[in-house]
């Protein structure tokens, strides 16, 4: 079964999309050459909105459209087995 992925912003409304970012902004290396990359500050502390949203679309573009349809699904079903707040095993 294929995945569907969402435009941004209707992406914000998907759990799988929600992970992405979650483990891109857990990932320093990945900030890192981003901000190499793109110019931008994420890993000052400081950063600008415009960064966020490029770093959100580059997330968008290179992980979320990029991951297989398994990966998707396995996300969502995370998503709806440990709801925000809840701690997985």
């Amino acid at each position: 079964m294929t995945a569907s992925r969402l435009p941004l912003p209707m992406a914000y409304a998907d759990p799988a999309f929600e992970a992405c970012i979650a483990v891109a902004l857990d990932t320093p290396e990945l900030i890192t050459q981003f901000d190499r990359l793109y110019g931008a500050r994420l890993m000052s502390g400081k950063p600008s909105k415009a960064d966020m949203r490029g770093f959100v679309g580059f997330v968008h573009r290179c992980l979320y459209l990029a991951v297989s349809d398994e990966c998707i699904h396995s996300m969502r079903m995370k998503a709806v087995s440990f709801p925000h707040g809840a701690t997985p095993p």
